[in-house]
């Protein structure tokens, strides 16, 4: 109490009234001074709080020059564009911190989640090529030349090629064991083959896919006359412009004997050169960038034919361990799962797609189909193998 009188009656009393601080002062016989010390007490205690307050979301990483390193490096990555992931973030994190120096630094979940919200980032899905896209050129596209596809050419006859990464050999990289026991067994599968798919924009045809590997005769191969699908070869089992033409033109003679005329719909990468002399066939590429947009395969076929394939890999991975026998996947087995994936790839998911790029002859046809396909038990049957004694890590059901 300041004589009878507290000092939070003073200040508050004051701040109510009307009255200037002597007027104040003088009328409850306190010295002038005396009361300026009072608030001025008040205004310190609080602009303190405020700096603490302040403080707290301030507070600096005790890595800090990890922390500023990290942070100019993931601007420069993303100006370019480029990918950063949860993992490589950490990776990177561990780099500059063994580059100055900083030996007691752990990249913990922690400490990333902290960066992070030090610096408001957020890790967001990526949309293909669609950063670079030209909306203008979008529009053109698909209100002139689409528009004008589908004048002169039935669905049945317009087709939408595109190839996709498959790793194969995806299996778990992790198995229970006893404390103490070696774990020994395998390295993560990074065997891959490029599938080359097209389908119809009304679902009805699926063209034979394309898989190409990186040895035109692999041993398991070795005795085999024919293949359910086709199959070539180069050291990297990437598409090439030699093997774009040859297939093209394996198709322009099969369109030929039927008698049709058919639009084929392709991305512009490198690999998809123009080819002289089709027939059947018009060859009609997608503006730049714009595949996450426009290409009916990347709306939601390719993701259905990889899943499927997850599926039927996990399905006979777990007939092999009640055999009491190790799943061996060769290429020869990985045809036998894409012929049959693509084949479970349903009519109704193929046109679904087709709409939701923009492919539709009228306002009406623009509504989607009702799909029958139920959801592929991924998960149940990485529940089944974690019962088994093996556990599939989330992201290797959906890699890509």
């Amino acid at each position: 109490m300041f004589g009878r009188i507290s000092r939070k009656w003073l200040r508050d009393t004051f701040q109510n009234s009307n009255l200037s601080k002597p007027a104040f002062a003088k009328s409850n016989s306190i010295l002038r001074t005396t009361f300026n010390n009072i608030l001025a007490a008040k205004l310190c205690s609080s602009n303190a709080q405020i700096c603490d307050q302040e403080r707290k979301h301030q507070r600096l990483s005790p890595y800090e020059n990890v922390d500023k390193a990290l942070l100019s490096w993931i601007k420069y990555a993303r100006s370019q564009n480029a990918p950063i992931s949860w993992n490589v973030l950490k990776e990177k994190s561990l780099e500059f911190a063994n580059e100055l120096g900083q030996s007691s630094f752990v990249a913990s979940n922690g400490w990333l989640q902290r960066f992070n919200s030090r610096h408001n980032l957020s890790f967001k899905k990526m949309c293909g090529e669609a950063a670079d896209f030209d909306s203008s050129s979008l529009n053109e596209w698909k209100y002139v030349v689409l528009r004008d596809i589908l004048e002169r050419y039935e669905s049945a006859n317009v087709f939408n090629v595109d190839e996709c990464g498959l790793f194969y050999r995806i299996l778990p990289d992790r198995t229970l064991c006893f404390k103490g026991e070696k774990c020994v067994g395998g390295k993560k599968s990074k065997e891959r083959l490029t599938v080359l798919l097209a389908a119809n924009m009304d679902g009805s045809e699926k063209i034979i896919p394309l898989a190409i590997g990186k040895f035109l005769k692999p041993r398991c191969m070795k005795n085999r006359k024919s293949l359910l699908l086709f199959y070539d070869a180069n050291s990297k089992a990437w598409m090439t412009a030699d093997i774009w033409e040859k297939t093209l033109r394996r198709w322009d003679l099969k369109f030929s004997k039927q008698k049709r005329k058919v639009a084929l719909i392709a991305d512009n990468c490198t690999a998809h050169c123009t080819v002289d002399g089709l027939k059947p066939i018009e060859l009609v590429f997608l503006p730049p960038n714009s595949t996450c947009v426009l290409q009916p395969l990347d709306q939601g076929i390719i993701q259905n034919f990889k899943a499927t394939y997850r599926k039927l890999l996990l399905q006979d991975m777990i007939s092999a361990i009640d055999r009491k026998e190790q799943l061996q996947v060769s290429v020869l087995n990985a045809i036998f799962y894409i012929d049959q994936s693509w084949n479970m790839v349903s009519q109704k998911t193929i046109a679904n797609c087709f709409r939701h790029a923009g492919f539709h002859s009228s306002p009406e046809s623009e509504e989607l189909l009702e799909d029958d396909d139920e959801d592929l038990p991924l998960t149940e049957l990485a529940e089944k193998l974690r019962n088994r004694g093996y556990a599939i890590p989330e992201e290797n059901l959906y890699k890509d």
